[in-house]
């Protein structure tokens, strides 16, 4: 065994100092890894992306009300009336002046331009009062809040860099009424952070809307939960279906996620079957100029296993520049890149995750590039290889 660990590592030796002598080929392994762990980290960064809208994400202790019936906030209609019951209901946490931590909003969709020239939509919220003690990742990065029974708005920071007109100070008209750009926020995970905000009461009054989309309260525990549901449940005056955000999360963006997922590694093994054969070619003809001299070790006693393992372990390390090339230019090019499908606006993420993945995926084209020019190597007759060198 001790044997076998010296002449591969040797032979392993041996081979990555003969690299120069062989640059091109060990170039074309680089760059194909590199290029296709770019774009492997680049798409599984949007999937990445998506995950603050996985149900582990979620917060456990707040919950969402949406009218009976309704499958989406997009089909849910909440009365004042019944805001009100809900914002009253047991298990409902209380700020310390007495307020439960619960609001309501309301959603209309609205016209923009993006700074590419491309029409878009962009929604527009209108939150009653409250949402500042639900939601406390939101901060306001310039400007100020939005003043109640105003047309003042505030614009994320995303849907500000993506559209035009959006700026502090601009003025944009919506059914006939001028609203202005009083501030610009930014959240960590919220829905929202791809939205305009303002006054409910205005929106609703703007738009001819007498409903609200939908409620979220803050629980005094997750445990709550169920004291909370059960209350609405048993109140007749109320017709509400109560859900936690991660059952949210997983009915409108569920499907969203195992697309982009299957999107992502099926294009990524697409182009890694590519770049396994880039590094098979490549490997082949390291291993290939390298003849006489593995003819050679081999005559005087060298076996045939570390001559396998020596390639492989060439191979590996070839493979790890580009992995981690890869996936830094992934990551300065796209971490934090704001993009949009829709109304919904989201974050590409390169994280550790991913190099991690990368990493693997790497190896794996080099195992697999350089599988079988190693077992050529160790297969092909002594006397052979020195008659071909």
């Amino acid at each position: 065994m001790g044997s076998m660990l010296r002449q591969t590592a040797l032979l392993t030796q041996t081979g990555l100092y003969s690299l120069t002598q062989r640059r091109a080929a060990a170039l074309v392994t680089v760059v194909s890894v590199t290029t296709v762990v770019g774009v492997l980290t680049s798409l599984l960064a949007i999937h990445e992306g998506t995950n603050i809208f996985q149900p582990e994400s979620a917060r456990a202790d707040e919950a969402v009300v949406l009218s009976r019936g309704a499958t989406s906030s997009i089909e849910s209609a909440v009365s004042r009336e019944d805001f009100a019951a809900i914002a009253e209901a047991p298990g409902v946490r209380k700020s310390a002046d007495g307020h439960p931590d619960a609001y309501a909003f309301t959603v209309v969709s609205v016209d923009a331009l993006r700074r590419d020239g491309e029409r878009g939509t962009v929604d527009l919220i209108g939150y009653t009062d409250g949402w500042q003690r639900v939601e406390g990742d939101v901060k306001v990065v310039a400007g100020r809040l939005y003043r109640p029974a105003l047309h003042e708005l505030m614009v994320s920071e995303p849907i500000r860099k993506m559209y035009r007109g959006f700026d502090i100070g601009d003025h944009i008209t919506l059914r006939g009424t001028q609203w202005t750009v009083v501030g610009v926020f930014t959240s960590s995970d919220s829905l929202a952070d791809g939205a305009l905000w303002a006054d409910a009461e205005t929106v609703m009054s703007a738009f001819g809307r007498n409903a609200f989309t939908q409620v979220n309260v803050q629980l005094e525990s997750p445990a709550e939960f169920k004291v909370f549901a059960d209350a609405l449940e048993r109140n007749p005056a109320v017709a509400v279906e109560v859900e936690t955000v991660g059952e949210q999360y997983e009915q409108s963006f569920g499907g969203l996620r195992h697309v982009l997922a299957f999107i992502s590694y099926f294009i990524g093994g697409v182009m890694a079957g590519g770049a396994a054969c880039a590094a098979l070619s490549s490997m082949y003809v390291s291993v290939d100029s390298r003849r006489r001299e593995i003819a050679t070790l081999r005559a005087v006693g060298f076996n045939s296993l570390p001559i396998v393992a020596s390639v492989l372990i060439e191979s590996a390390l070839l493979v790890l520049p580009g992995a981690i090339l890869g996936t830094l230019i992934a990551w300065l090019l796209f971490n934090g890149y704001a993009v949009s499908t829709r109304s919904l606006v989201f974050r590409l993420s390169v994280t550790p995750h991913l190099l991690v993945v990368s990493i693997w995926w790497a190896l794996a084209i080099g195992l697999i590039g350089g599988a079988l020019p190693a077992l050529r190597a160790a297969r092909l007759p002594v006397a052979a290889a020195l008659r071909a060198s």
